[in-house]
């Protein structure tokens, strides 16, 4: 069996538990394993950086990463005032709701909605995990290609 190294490219479900009691998880759905580089922080898996490292295939390990590592403190200059017109005319636009806001050159973002002033809108533009803190399971399931140059050990 390979051991994992620093730079190896590996296939990896996971389940990522949210201090909200949240679970989400690759195998949901029938998910194809998540190809990740050992050592580099992925968009799904925030924090893990080198918690892979030298773990043998078909192991699991499990990184609790805090809020700043995972997905980051909630940023109170990432509440805005925007105008009513970034948002779908038909949409009822309630306190707490999620929505997605237009921007410049037909892109948009989701965003938290905080407070409703007539055309003026205050919203949250945090991600919406801001501030929360994560706990990763995460299952080597292959090292797909070691880093190049490297000797891979086995066990």
């Amino acid at each position: 069996m390979r051991t994992s190294q620093l730079g190896d490219r590996v296939r990896v479900h996971y389940a990522k538990k949210f201090e909200d009691g949240s679970v989400h998880s690759s195998r949901a759905r029938g998910q194809a394993p998540l190809e990740v580089i050992v050592g580099t922080d992925h968009p799904r898996l925030p924090g893990l950086g080198s918690g892979l490292v030298g773990l043998v295939e078909g192991k699991t390990v499990t990184v609790r990463v805090p809020a700043e590592r995972a997905y980051g403190i909630p940023d109170p200059s990432r509440v805005r005032r925007v105008d009513r017109a970034r948002f779908p005319a038909d949409e009822d636009l309630l306190p707490g709701n999620r929505i997605r806001m237009r921007l410049s050159r037909g892109r948009t973002r989701p965003v938290r909605i905080l407070e409703v002033h007539g055309r003026v809108i205050v919203v949250d533009v945090n991600h919406p995990r801001s501030g929360q803190s994560v706990e990763l399971q995460v299952e080597l399931i292959s090292v797909v290609a070691p880093k190049p140059g490297a000797t891979q050990r086995t066990i």
